[in-house]
């Protein structure tokens, strides 16, 4: 009786510690990429007989058939989709452990619960993936677990039932549901039963990979991302590595790919080796990542390896099994303790608590309306996943109500002229140009605009008049103060500006600092003649100031514009104001 309270209560231990971490980087805004999100509308979708993927532009049908996303909406409709779909993969992750658990206790005695239990749990990669993003490949831990599990115990119904668990979380799985089925058709009173699975599930694979998918696939999808360079097709790719043993010998001779198989089975102190057969089902998940060309599918972290450690720990129990020694079962203990601590995910990391970010994205969230489609930057997305139309960050254009912008490039290059030459910055003036979106909430690095909003919103116009110098045609500088720490510009305009000029800063004729105007939050382009408006430049406290205007070239806007010109400082005015 006590030892199962022990169980229960690590497993409660385990799944509260790992959904805290999942949902505290959700929290904060720390999701990097978009599958929380992504998958996050899926589920809400289906839940809603919604089959159309906003984000991909495509029938989900034709992305994946995850019928396990259709209960998780439901409940996700009570609880919110993102937690909802974070709470399930942890507990689907400790769950898996726990049968891992009995599988241990079983082979090995009372020490194999734990074991197992940390054999699963323990890897580098577990943590990293549950508490990062959400996929329906981790989602299948549990059904994977329990089908080695009743698969060693000799429980054909419940290993039927597991297998068909895993098919419902990704169609991509059913070339290891088959593999599974082949390793229990060596029971010979299973075999007709396990062929029949194993036949079903490459049908279900073969009808997703020659019907659903190309009938419903976007023009560019994940196979592209991965094996594109090895074919047009997986059949295509599937004859390059026939074909073309040289090119998939350099292929993975690359260090990230020899070192792969090491690197993973490490933790587990290379005991899987010892029990082959149970690496079976894994064989298919490890070959995908290493003749990938996605660059982190041989990382340590990523979720296309999560699949495969209900296989990689059943082989670390069974080889302990057969192994009987104890310093083996310390030395187990001891690569999965080095593993967590030297690539395992950091509790303490940034990644889990609130910062500036935090606090600017909950600002921007706060000005979208529920109902309104939004484009936004993927830290963005999983709060929004939950309405009919929310799309990546722009490029293209989605025709939205409101578009989220992303500027963390102007806070890596900022004052540095290669801002305007970076990839980045021609995407976010190009909209902030736009007379049909204006900007309604600037919170560092995320800019929101709206459509039909005033794009001359954040101008301030000055009240003084001054004797202007020409910086190009369309502008001129006639005054320059100090503000505390801030150079404070009076401009006036001629008329517009092109999107990409910008401003030369310093206390030498020939000033190295670059600033973009209204400090980005208006466009150039938006200035009409007559305007006499206020920039505002931090951290410039030189007696004396040269300005000038330059474009995207680095030169000046034509050949007789000054590179810079002198401008004697003032004492401010009273007062500025802002007006459209």
């Amino acid at each position: 009786m006590q030892a199962g309270r022990s169980k229960i209560a690590a497993s409660l231990l385990a799944w509260a510690a790992l959904f805290a971490l999942a949902y505290a980087r959700f929290a904060t805004y720390h999701n990097r990429t978009f599958d929380l999100a992504f998958y996050s509308r899926m589920a809400w979708g289906l839940a809603r007989f919604d089959l159309w993927d906003p984000f991909l532009d495509a029938h989900v049908l034709g992305l994946h058939v995850s019928p396990v996303l259709l209960p998780l909406g439901w409940l996700g409709a009570a609880l919110g989709t993102p937690a909802t779909l974070l709470a399930a993969q942890a507990a689907a992750a400790v769950g898996a452990g726990a049968f891992l658990g009995r599988a241990g206790e079983r082979r090995l005695g009372p020490v194999g619960w734990p074991v197992g239990f940390a054999a699963l749990l323990a890897h580098p990669n577990l943590g990293h993936v549950v508490t990062y993003e959400a996929h329906p490949g981790t989602l299948a831990l549990l059904p994977l677990a329990w089908a080695v599990e009743r698969l060693d115990v000799g429980d054909r119904r419940g290993f039927v039932f597991a297998c068909l668990g895993a098919l419902a979380c990704r169609e991509d799985l059913a070339l290891v549901v088959a593999l599974l089925a082949l390793l229990a058709a060596g029971r010979r009173p299973w075999r007709p039963v396990a062929l029949t699975l194993a036949a079903a599930s490459m049908a279900y694979l073969l009808a997703f990979v020659q019907v659903l998918h190309p009938a419903f696939a976007p023009s560019t999808g994940s196979f592209e991302l991965h094996f594109g360079p090895w074919g047009d097709s997986l059949g295509a790719a599937m004859l390059r590595w026939l074909t073309d043993p040289a090119a998939v010998l350099a292929h993975l001779s690359t260090p990230a790919r020899w070192s792969y198989l090491p690197r993973v089975l490490a933790p587990l102190a290379l005991l899987p080796v010892l029990a082959p057969r149970w690496l079976l089902p894994a064989v298919p998940l490890l070959a995908m990542n290493l003749l990938s060309h996605f660059p982190t599918t041989t990382h340590l972290d990523s979720h296309y390896l999560t699949p495969a450690l209900p296989f990689l720990a059943m082989a670390t129990i069974v080889a302990l099994d057969r192994l009987r020694s104890r310093v083996a079962t310390l030395a187990l203990a001891a690569t999965l303790g080095i593993g967590l601590g030297t690539q395992g995910v950091d509790p303490a990391s940034g990644a889990f608590r609130a910062d500036a970010r935090t606090l600017a994205s909950a600002q921007i969230l706060a000005a979208i309306e529920d109902s309104r489609s939004v484009q936004a930057p993927d830290p963005l997305l999983p709060h929004l996943a939950e309405r009919p139309r929310v799309h990546r960050g722009p490029p293209p254009d989605r025709g939205a109500t409101h578009v989220v912008l992303d500027l963390r490039h102007r806070q890596r290059f900022a004052h540095r002229e290669t801002l305007l030459r970076t990839v980045e910055e021609p995407l976010a003036r190009t909209w902030m140009a736009r007379p049909d979106y204006g900007p309604v909430v600037v919170a560092p690095p995320w800019l929101l605009l709206r459509r039909g909003a005033n794009p001359r919103r954040f101008l301030r116009h000055a009240r003084r008049r001054g004797h202007p110098q020409r910086l190009a045609a369309c502008l001129a500088v006639q005054a320059a103060y100090r503000d505390g720490a801030d150079l404070v510009l009076e401009l006036r305009a001629h008329g517009p500006c092109p999107n990409d000029l910008a401003l030369r800063l310093g206390r030498r004729p020939r000033p190295r600092r670059v600033d973009l105007l209204f400090d980005g939050t208006v466009s150039p382009a938006h200035l009409r003649a007559g305007d006499v408006v206020v920039s505002r430049h931090r951290g410039l406290t030189a007696d004396t100031i040269y300005v000038g205007a330059l474009r995207s070239s680095g030169a000046p806007p034509t050949p007789r514009d000054p590179v810079a010109v002198q401008v004697p400082l003032t004492s401010p005015p009273s007062a500025e104001s802002s007006t459209p």
